[in-house]
C-alpha cells in the first residue's frame, strides 16, 4: 500500500483500515510498533524525524516504539503517536465468544496492512545497511 493508494481512499475506507488495524493490534497479530511504523510510514508519508517532531517525541523514541518488540512506551507516548490518526490507548477487555470471519473487504485490507509494514521494514533495513 502506497501513500498514493491512501489518498484514493475515502474517508470511510480510511476509517475502516483504521478499525482493521486496530483489531490486528487486538489480537495480537501485530505490535503497538507495528502500527505506529505503518500509520506513520504509509498515511502520512512521513520518515521518523518529521514524525517524532511532529508529535513531540525524540526520533529515539518513536524508533525505540517501532523496532523493539518488547519496549515499554509511555501512555503519553502511545496517545502522543496515534492521536495524529484520531486514536488513543484505551483500556479493553478480550470478547468472550469468537469473532465472525472476516469478510472478503476485511481480508483484503488485513494484506494491505501486511504489505505496508513489510515494505516499510524492507525500507528501514535499507536505510540503515548504507
Amino acid at each position: 500500500m502506497k501513500r498514493a493508494d491512501v489518498a484514493r481512499l475515502t474517508a470511510l475506507e480510511r476509517k475502516a483500515l483504521l478499525e482493521e488495524l486496530a483489531a490486528m493490534v487486538a489480537t495480537g497479530e501485530f505490535g503497538l510498533g507495528d502500527a505506529s511504523r505503518i500509520l506513520r510510514s504509509t498515511m502520512l508519508g512521513m520518515d521518523r524525524k518529521t514524525f517524532a517532531k511532529a508529535v513531540r517525541l525524540s526520533t529515539s523514541v518513536v524508533a525505540t516504539l517501532e523496532d523493539d518488540p518488547n519496549a515499554n512506551p509511555t501512555l503519553e507516548t502511545l496517545n502522543k503517536v496515534f492521536a495524529p490518526f484520531g486514536g488513543k490507548v484505551v483500556l479493553s477487555f478480550p470478547r468472550l465468544e469468537e469473532p465472525p470471519p472476516p469478510d472478503d473487504a476485511e481480508r483484503q485490507r488485513r494484506e494491505m496492512l501486511r504489505a505496508a509494514l513489510a515494505k516499510s521494514r524492507r525500507q528501514r533495513r535499507r536505510s540503515t545497511e548504507s
